[in-house]
């Protein structure tokens, strides 16, 4: 192809030529036979001409059945004492299409017959039909085998080349497997991403919602004041969640291309852990929090993820603590990571909020992703505890 972008005319003949060879080899056979016709005009050394060019017609699809078919013409020429000449073009050609087409051993094999039957009719005809000096003869078998020896080493320097384009078409091909296959794992991942996401922020802020309501239903005769607030409490947390929503769709539009109009703002943080116990205390859930050592600058993504695993944890207090369950949220800075503990003294079932095991293997794999760990079990004595381990950079 030029710079211009339009393909070039060789490059266009040539892929052509490449993708019709029984067309190319029909002609090479007919150009072989006007070559003989132009040497001589006996009808029989013409027919013999014609009986070795036709095999070459398939000489790439087929090439052993057309070398042995050559060669027993060539037989069939010293038979009815045809000159040498007449067959020697189909000759050289089956010897270079047995190299460049057929079996590795095709090659010397197709040499070594070519060789014996050049210097059969060459004694032949040289010596019985027309007396030649031997010398004369030497010399005619020694330009005989030299032909035969390079259309063999132009048969096997053809071989070698398509087999080495062969091999890098086969790259290729298994390069852009490779790549549909990494792009594929991606488009998981991003999935399992999303899905997360998806679940820590729906998950969390529809229980906070609904136990919200509920209790918000069960003051309404008695206390609309305290119903309002409950209502303000639901109204503030789906804005919350909304605009979680609408982030990560932001950055997924900016992942392919895109840009939101609003961007996608800031991810949830450790800074924002406070915030989200003050969202469970207004959903009737005491929960005290406790923070030790001094804080440090996480990644964003650990960051999220700290905040994910507060967020997924009491988030499953509320589904399944049961009523006047307590909970427990710890920061630990420590030298190297962050600690995060979540208990509770509830008697609900220690199982998942989805009871598919969703939430908690969500957590897990955030842990893993950032070279923490996380375990989440009941805890003796009744309630469940959630400990994570958040370090501030990759273990290597």
């Amino acid at each position: 192809m030029t710079a211009t972008g339009r393909v070039d005319p060789m490059q266009r003949i040539s892929g052509w030529l490449h993708t019709h060879p029984l067309v190319v080899d029909t002609v090479l056979a007919a150009g072989l036979v006007a070559i003989v016709y132009s040497w001589v005009r006996n009808g029989t050394d013409i027919a013999v001409a014609v009986a070795a060019a036709l095999p070459l017609v398939v000489r790439r699809r087929y090439p052993m059945p057309a070398a042995i078919a050559v060669a027993l013409v060539g037989a069939v020429a010293l038979v009815v004492m045809a000159a040498p000449i007449v067959v020697l073009p189909a000759v050289l050609v089956a010897v270079y299409s047995a190299a460049a087409y057929g079996p590795r051993w095709s090659g010397p094999l197709a040499v070594v017959v070519t060789a014996a039957g050049v210097g059969l009719e060459t004694v032949v005809i040289g010596v019985a039909a027309e007396p030649l000096a031997p010398g004369v003869v030497a010399v005619m078998i020694g330009f005989g085998i030299s032909f035969t020896l390079t259309a063999w080493l132009a048969g096997s320097l053809r071989r070698a080349r398509r087999i080495s384009l062969e091999q890098l078409q086969e790259r290729a091909r298994m390069l852009e497997v490779e790549r549909e296959q990494e792009s594929h794992l991606a488009a998981l991942a991003e999935r399992a991403r999303i899905a997360r996401e998806m679940h820590d922020i729906v998950a969390h802020s529809l229980s906070v919602i609904v136990v919200q309501a509920d209790g918000g239903r069960y003051v309404a005769a008695d206390n609309p004041a305290a119903a309002a607030e409950a209502l303000t409490g639901i109204a503030a947390i789906g804005r919350e969640a909304l605009a979680d929503v609408r982030g990560l769709l932001g950055m997924l539009r900016a992942d392919e291309g895109g840009a939101a109009a609003d961007g996608p703002g800031p991810q949830p943080d450790p800074s924002l852990i406070p915030g989200l116990v003050e969202e469970i205390r207004a959903a009737g859930t005491p929960v005290r929090l406790t923070v030790t050592g001094e804080a440090r600058d996480l990644p964003a993504a650990a960051g999220l993820a700290a905040y994910r695993v507060v967020q997924e944890a009491l988030t499953n207090v509320l589904k399944h603590a049961g009523a006047g369950a307590e909970a427990h949220v710890e920061l630990e800075w420590r030298r190297d990571d962050l600690t995060v503990r979540v208990t509770d003294d509830g008697v609900g079932p220690a199982v998942d909020d989805d009871r598919r095991g969703r939430g908690l293997q969500g957590m897990r794999e955030r842990a893993a992703l950032h070279g923490g760990h996380l375990e989440a079990g009941p805890r003796p004595g009744g309630g469940f505890a959630v400990h994570a381990v958040l370090p501030y950079a990759p273990r290597s």
